[in-house]
C-alpha cells in the first residue's frame, strides 16, 4: 500500500475547547458577515436553502445548522483512484499522502538551468518523474501548458496530465460549470462511463477562494458540477495572515474555515452526499518584501491546526506544506520546506502538498523534487517516532549477543532495518575523501542525476490506444467549444 503510516509521535497543536472555540466562531462569521458568491445559480441554491441573500453585494448569510447539516452529510471516506490501482489513495485516516504541487506557470530548464515558460512537453515529463517517485502519491499538475491557448489550457492540462501518469490526478484550475463538464468527459472515457467515474474516481478538484470570504462563481459552479458527477472536490482555502486575514493565526484560520464550509454547503445543497476534502494553503504576508511568505512557519502552523479542525469534524484534509520562497534548490529551499512540511506529518493530515515547485510555487525543478521526494521520507520517519514493544526493545537479543558482539549479521537487523532506519537515496553520508574522489558531488548534482536516469529509463503505462483517440476529440471538442461559447 503506497503512503506513510500515520505517526506515533503526538503533536497536538489544538485542544478540543480551541476546536470548538474556532467551529463556533466560523459559524457566527458565515451567519453574521456572511460570504460572497458570485454565481446566481449558487446564491439562488442557498437562498432557497432558507439564507439570507443580498443580490447587490453578491451576498449569503448562511444559519449555522444548514452548515452543521452539510457537515454532516458530505461523504468522508474517499479513495482517490488512480488508473492503475496499485497507486490508489485511500483517505481513511491511518495514512498520509504526499502530493506534488501545481500550477506552476515556469520551470528551471533541465538542460541550462534557466527560467522558461512550462509546455505541454514539460507537463508530460514531470508527470513521468512523478510517476517513479515513491513519495509522490499524487498527482497535482505542477505546471500548466503555457503552449495552449488559455481558453482551454485546463482541459488540455488534464488530458496530458491523466494520459503521463498511472497514479490519481488532482487539478486546481477548473474555471467553469462548461469547463468542468469537459473534464468530466475525460474522466469518463479513461474510467469507461460515467457510472465506473463516479465508482472510480480517477481524478480530483480543488477549488480555491478569493480570501477574506469570497467565493469566485465560475470556479464554484465547476466544483457543483463535478461534484454532481461524482468526482471529488475540495475547497483550499489561502488566506494571508495580515492581509486577506487576520494577523492572527486562529483569525486566519477561521477566515479558511468560512470559506471550506461556505464552499461545503453549497456543494451539499447541489449533490448531497457527494465526497468532500477540506483543504488550505493558508500562510503568513510577510510585511518586509510585501508578498506571499509561503515557507514561513506560519503556514506550517495554519496547515496543521487546519489539519486538526478538518478531523474534529471528520473530513480528510489536504494542506500545502512543503513551500519554499527559494529561487533555486539549495539550502533555503530544504529548511524552508523541511519546516514548513513537519508539522503536517506530526498532526496527522491526510494529504501534504509541495513536491517540485519552488519560488513560492511558481517554478518548476525536477532536481528540487528529487529533493522533496527525499525529504518528505525523513519528514515520515520523524512522524513515526519510537516504537517500544518486545520486538523493538530486543532485551532477549542484546543479552544473546552480549557484552562486546556485534548486532550487524543477526535476523533482527535484516528484519527490521528498513522499517526503523531511514535508507538514503541521494544523502551522501560517505567519508568526505570517498565524496571528493566522486567529484564532490552536491545534493542537487546527485537529484539531477536521478531525474535523468527516470527520464531516460522509467516507463509509464500508456493509456489504451482507443482511449487516448477520445482523448484528443474531447479536447478538439473542448477549444470548438469553449472557443464559440465563452465560459457561460
Amino acid at each position: 500500500m503506497i503512503g506513510f503510516p500515520r505517526g506515533k509521535v503526538a503533536f497536538r497543536m489544538l485542544q478540543d475547547n480551541d476546536l470548538e472555540s474556532l467551529h463556533w466562531g466560523t459559524l457566527d462569521v458565515l451567519e453574521n458577515a456572511g460570504i460572497k458568491v458570485f454565481s446566481e445559480e449558487c446564491l439562488k441554491l442557498l437562498e432557497d436553502a432558507g439564507c439570507f441573500v443580498d443580490r447587490k453585494q453578491s451576498l449569503a448569510k448562511i444559519p449555522g445548522n444548514l452548515v452543521e447539516e452539510a457537515i454532516r452529510k458530505a461523504k468522508k471516506n474517499i479513495t482517490l483512484c488512480a488508473r492503475t490501482p496499485k497507486y490508489d489513495v485511500v483517505l481513511d485516516g491511518r495514512r498520509t499522502y504526499c502530493c506534488t504541487d501545481g500550477n506552476g506557470t515556469s520551470v528551471m530548464d533541465f538542460e541550462t538551468g534557466k527560467r522558461r515558460m512550462s509546455t505541454s512537453e514539460d507537463l508530460a515529463t514531470v508527470g513521468k518523474v512523478a510517476n517513479a517517485l515513491d513519495s509522490a502519491h499524487i498527482f497535482w499538475p505542477c505546471i500548466s501548458c503555457q503552449d495552449i491557448p488559455d481558453y482551454y489550457r485546463h482541459v488540455a492540462d488534464l488530458k496530458v496530465a491523466l494520459s503521463s501518469i498511472e497514479k490519481h490526478v488532482q487539478v486546481e484550475t477548473t474555471s467553469h460549470r462548461r469547463e468542468a463538464q469537459w473534464l468530466v468527459k475525460l474522466g469518463t472515457a479513461l474510467a469507461g462511463d460515467e457510472k465506473a467515474l463516479r465508482r472510480r474516481p480517477i481524478f480530483s478538484s480543488m477549488h480555491c477562494p478569493f480570501s477574506p470570504l469570497q467565493l469566485d462563481g465560475g470556479s464554484t459552479e465547476g466544483a457543483l458540477a463535478l461534484a454532481r458527477a461524482g468526482v471529488p472536490i475540495s475547497f483550499y482555502g489561502m488566506p494571508q495572515a495580515g492581509i486577506t486575514g487576520p494577523v492572527t493565526l486562529a483569525g486566519s484560520i477561521i477566515v479558511n474555515n468560512a470559506e471550506v464550509l461556505g464552499g461545503l454547503t453549497m456543494a451539499q445543497l447541489a449533490a448531497p452526499g457527494s465526497p468532500f476534502m477540506y483543504g488550505t494553503g493558508g500562510a503568513a504576508f510577510d510585511m518586509k518584501t510585501m508578498t506571499w511568505a509561503g515557507g514561513g512557519p506560519e503556514r506550517a502552523l495554519i496547515s496543521a491546526g487546519s489539519g486538526e479542525l478538518a478531523h474534529h469534524y471528520g473530513f480528510p484534509i489536504l494542506c500545502g506544506g512543503i513551500v519554499t520562497s527559494a529561487k533555486v534548490p539549495g539550502p533555503q529551499s530544504c529548511y524552508e520546506k523541511m519546516s514548513s512540511g513537519l508539522p503536517q506529518f506530526y498532526a496527522g493530515c491526510d494529504m501534504v502538498a509541495g513536491l517540485g515547485l519552488l519560488d513560492d510555487v511558481t517554478m518548476l525543478s525536477y532536481e528540487q523534487m528529487v529533493i522533496d521526494n527525499e525529504m518528505v521520507k525523513i519528514m515520515a520517519r520523524l512522524a513515526q517516532g519510537v516504537i517500544v514493544d518486545d520486538d523493538h526493545m530486543a532485551i532477549d537479543l542484546i543479552k544473546k549477543v552480549g557484552p562486546g558482539g556485534s548486532f550487524l549479521p543477526e535476523r533482527h537487523t535484516i528484519s527490521w532495518l528498513n522499517k526503523e532506519h531511514f535508507m538514503t537515496e541521494i544523502t551522501d553520508r560517505r567519508t568526505g575523501e570517498l565524496w571528493e574522489a566522486d567529484g564532490k558531488k552536491s545534493v542537487v548534482d546527485r537529484a539531477h542525476e536521478k531525474a535523468a536516469k527516470i527520464m531516460k529509463e522509467h516507463v509509464v503505462q500508456p493509456v489504451p490506444a482507443d482511449v487516448a483517440k477520445q482523448f484528443e476529440s474531447i479536447v478538439k471538442a473542448a477549444e470548438s467549444d469553449i472557443k464559440q461559447h465563452g465560459l457561460n
